[in-house]
Protein backbone atom coordinates (compact mmCIF):
# COMPACT_ATOMS: atom_id res chain seq x y z
CA UNK A 1 0.00 0.00 0.00
CA UNK A 2 3.02 2.30 0.22
CA UNK A 3 3.79 1.67 -3.46
CA UNK A 4 4.14 5.06 -5.24
CA UNK A 5 1.81 5.88 -8.14
CA UNK A 6 1.40 8.92 -10.39
CA UNK A 7 -1.75 10.76 -9.37
CA UNK A 8 -3.90 13.75 -10.21
CA UNK A 9 -4.48 15.79 -7.05
CA UNK A 10 -7.12 18.53 -7.03
CA UNK A 11 -7.19 20.76 -3.98
CA UNK A 12 -8.95 23.87 -2.71
CA UNK A 13 -8.92 25.48 0.72
CA UNK A 14 -7.14 22.58 2.42
CA UNK A 15 -9.39 19.87 0.94
CA UNK A 16 -8.08 17.54 -1.75
CA UNK A 17 -9.11 14.67 -3.98
CA UNK A 18 -6.67 12.30 -5.65
CA UNK A 19 -6.99 9.99 -8.65
CA UNK A 20 -4.60 7.29 -9.87
CA UNK A 21 -3.40 8.18 -13.34
CA UNK A 22 -3.72 6.28 -16.53
CA UNK A 23 -5.50 8.63 -18.92
CA UNK A 24 -7.91 10.95 -17.13
CA UNK A 25 -9.99 13.70 -18.67
CA UNK A 26 -10.46 16.94 -16.80
CA UNK A 27 -13.24 19.28 -17.87
CA UNK A 28 -13.17 22.77 -16.38
CA UNK A 29 -16.27 24.79 -17.13
CA UNK A 30 -17.30 28.24 -15.95
CA UNK A 31 -19.05 31.41 -16.99
CA UNK A 32 -16.69 34.05 -18.35
CA UNK A 33 -16.36 36.98 -15.92
CA UNK A 34 -16.88 39.68 -18.55
CA UNK A 35 -18.94 38.05 -21.30
CA UNK A 36 -21.04 35.92 -18.89
CA UNK A 37 -21.05 33.08 -21.42
CA UNK A 38 -20.01 29.49 -20.81
CA UNK A 39 -16.40 28.41 -21.39
CA UNK A 40 -15.20 24.79 -21.32
CA UNK A 41 -11.59 23.62 -21.27
CA UNK A 42 -10.81 19.95 -21.88
CA UNK A 43 -7.52 18.75 -20.39
CA UNK A 44 -5.99 15.30 -20.72
CA UNK A 45 -4.07 14.22 -17.62
CA UNK A 46 -1.68 11.26 -17.69
CA UNK A 47 1.61 10.21 -16.11
CA UNK A 48 3.46 12.70 -18.33
CA UNK A 49 1.47 15.69 -17.09
CA UNK A 50 -1.46 17.84 -18.23
CA UNK A 51 -2.28 18.76 -21.83
CA UNK A 52 -4.97 21.17 -23.05
CA UNK A 53 -6.79 19.35 -25.86
CA UNK A 54 -9.84 21.48 -26.62
CA UNK A 55 -11.55 24.75 -25.74
CA UNK A 56 -15.23 25.49 -26.27
CA UNK A 57 -16.96 28.85 -25.81
CA UNK A 58 -20.20 30.61 -26.73
CA UNK A 59 -19.21 34.25 -27.22
CA UNK A 60 -16.36 36.53 -28.29
CA UNK A 61 -14.40 39.25 -26.51
CA UNK A 62 -12.34 39.89 -23.36
CA UNK A 63 -9.65 37.26 -23.85
CA UNK A 64 -11.77 34.60 -25.53
CA UNK A 65 -10.32 33.07 -28.71
CA UNK A 66 -11.25 34.52 -32.08
CA UNK A 67 -9.66 31.75 -34.15
CA UNK A 68 -12.53 29.25 -34.18
CA UNK A 69 -12.15 25.90 -35.91
CA UNK A 70 -15.85 25.08 -36.04
CA UNK A 71 -19.15 24.72 -34.20
CA UNK A 72 -20.10 21.82 -31.95
CA UNK A 73 -23.38 21.56 -30.01
CA UNK A 74 -23.83 25.34 -29.95
CA UNK A 75 -20.22 26.06 -28.94
CA UNK A 76 -17.36 27.47 -30.95
CA UNK A 77 -14.40 25.14 -30.57
CA UNK A 78 -10.69 25.01 -31.01
CA UNK A 79 -8.57 21.85 -30.89
CA UNK A 80 -5.37 22.48 -28.95
CA UNK A 81 -2.30 20.40 -28.22
CA UNK A 82 -0.52 22.36 -25.52
CA UNK A 83 1.42 20.85 -22.61
CA UNK A 84 0.78 22.48 -19.23
CA UNK A 85 3.34 20.56 -17.18
CA UNK A 86 2.48 19.07 -13.80
CA UNK A 87 0.89 22.08 -12.14
CA UNK A 88 -2.11 24.29 -12.92
CA UNK A 89 -3.96 26.83 -10.79
CA UNK A 90 -7.35 28.47 -11.44
CA UNK A 91 -8.90 31.32 -9.50
CA UNK A 92 -12.68 30.94 -9.29
CA UNK A 93 -15.47 32.99 -7.81
CA UNK A 94 -18.98 31.57 -7.24
CA UNK A 95 -20.43 34.16 -9.67
CA UNK A 96 -18.67 32.27 -12.49
CA UNK A 97 -20.46 29.01 -11.55
CA UNK A 98 -17.30 26.90 -11.90
CA UNK A 99 -17.47 23.13 -12.16
CA UNK A 100 -14.56 20.68 -12.22
CA UNK A 101 -15.37 17.34 -13.84
CA UNK A 102 -13.05 14.30 -13.86
CA UNK A 103 -13.93 11.50 -16.29
CA UNK A 104 -17.52 12.81 -16.69
CA UNK A 105 -18.17 13.04 -12.94
CA UNK A 106 -18.49 16.40 -11.17
CA UNK A 107 -15.87 16.56 -8.42
CA UNK A 108 -15.87 20.18 -7.29
CA UNK A 109 -18.22 23.15 -7.60
CA UNK A 110 -16.29 25.85 -5.70
CA UNK A 111 -18.67 27.76 -3.43
CA UNK A 112 -16.16 30.33 -2.15
CA UNK A 113 -13.66 32.51 -4.02
CA UNK A 114 -10.20 31.03 -4.24
CA UNK A 115 -7.60 29.01 -6.03
CA UNK A 116 -8.14 25.46 -7.19
CA UNK A 117 -4.84 23.60 -7.60
CA UNK A 118 -4.32 20.75 -10.06
CA UNK A 119 -1.13 18.70 -9.64
CA UNK A 120 0.38 15.56 -11.14
CA UNK A 121 2.29 14.01 -8.24
CA UNK A 122 3.73 10.71 -7.12
CA UNK A 123 1.89 9.50 -4.01
CA UNK A 124 1.61 6.27 -2.00
CA UNK A 125 -1.30 4.26 -3.40
CA UNK A 126 -3.01 4.08 0.02
CA UNK A 127 -3.25 7.89 0.19
CA UNK A 128 -4.68 8.06 -3.32
CA UNK A 129 -7.27 5.37 -2.52
CA UNK A 130 -8.56 7.42 0.42
CA UNK A 131 -8.57 10.57 -1.73
CA UNK A 132 -5.58 12.28 -0.10
CA UNK A 133 -2.07 12.97 -1.24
Amino acid sequence: MAFPVKSLVISQSGHSQAFILGDRWLRIQYNHSVEHSEVVEIIEVNRSGMFVREMLWKDFGAGLPEDIQGLKNGYYYKKIDQPLGNSLDYWFIPFNRPEIIVDNETMIKPKTPGLVHFRVKTCPVILVLIGRC
